[in-house]
Parts: structure tokens; sequence; C-alpha cells
């Protein structure tokens, strides 16, 4: 959808260079370490989705809300904005029978995703692609989108106004989108 500006030479780096280093940090540190999940199980108790094993406030109540609320018939599109490691867009694509086109800020999580897509879609993967874009500049096509999810990723936007546009312009029916 909107152009991706580029700074002009010899300025500073966009902030989210910086801010990719420590993410891809943690989604490295995540594999090699299972404290995140511990520590979000042990608060959540039975409510923590194990499989999604995201890093927010998804739990299973949460899920079920997704799944009824964005009324997707099969094989539509439905965009995970700020998808982090893909739980949630691949549990949402099995459990509705969509594509999925997620993306996130974070090349490391990203590659977690795409390496999750057969665990959940099984000979479907090719069903969800994952890639880096940031939420006001996602590349998607006007009026691509059947549904949206994002799901504790909107804060983190640096500006908020053109990711809600940017999305919301993703979307064909924006007046629904919560």
């Amino acid at each position: 959808m909107n152009a991706t500006t580029t700074a002009p030479p010899g300025a500073a780096p966009a902030p989210s260079v910086g801010r990719s280093a420590q993410y891809d940090a943690f989604h490295v540190a995540r594999i090699r370490i299972d404290l995140v999940a511990r520590l979000y199980a042990e608060a959540m108790g039975e409510d923590y989705p194990v499989e999604v094993a995201a890093s927010s406030s998804c739990d299973w109540p949460l899920l079920g809300l997704l799944a009824a609320r964005v009324r997707m018939r099969p094989g539509q599109l439905l965009v995970d904005a700020g998808c982090g490691a893909g739980g949630i867009g691949l549990w949402l694509a099995r459990a509705l029978a969509v594509r999925l086109d997620g993306f996130y800020l974070f090349p490391v999580a990203i590659g977690q995703a795409t390496g999750r897509r057969a665990h959940f879609l099984g000979p479907a993967a090719d069903r969800a692609v994952f890639r880096v874009a940031e939420l006001e500049s996602t590349s998607l096509p006007d009026g691509g989108a059947h549904g949206i999810v994002c799901v504790d990723a909107f804060g983190r936007a640096a500006d908020r106004e053109a990711a809600l546009r940017e999305l919301g312009g993703s979307w064909p029916r924006v007046a629904d989108w919560w």
C-alpha cells in the first residue's frame, strides 16, 4: 500500500533497525531457553495455548473470540499484523481453513514463523507466508485482506495513525475492524 520511504544518505538509521537486534535476540533466546513459555504458562494457567507459544496476552478465550469474530470463509486471506513467531495466525489459519499473510518487523521471528507452518498446516503449509514489514508499510494490496488480526503489536508502531490507515486500506470492511 504505502510506499516505503528511505532516509537520505548519511542520515541516522530508522528506529526499527535498532529495535530489530533487541527483538531478534529475544526470539533467538526463546528457542534456547523455555523461560518465557514457562512464565506465560504459569501466569495464565490452563488458558495458555502452549502450541501457539505467543509472547503476548493471547490465551484460549482470545483465540476463540478471534475465530468467531473474523467471520471468514475457507480460502479467504487473513492478515496477522505483527505476527511474531506466527502462532496466533497459524492457529487461526488452521482453525478457519484460510490463507495467511503474516508480517513482523523482526527477521528472526519471521524465520521461526515460516518454520512452524508445517506443524500447523501440514501439507497445506504453503497457505501461509511470512515476511518482514512494518505496520505503517505492509505492501498489502488495497482491499486484499478478508480479515486482520493484530495482537499486542499495534502499540509498537512508530506512527499509529499511519499504521491504522495502512491496515484499514488493506481490508474492504474498515468499519467492521476492531
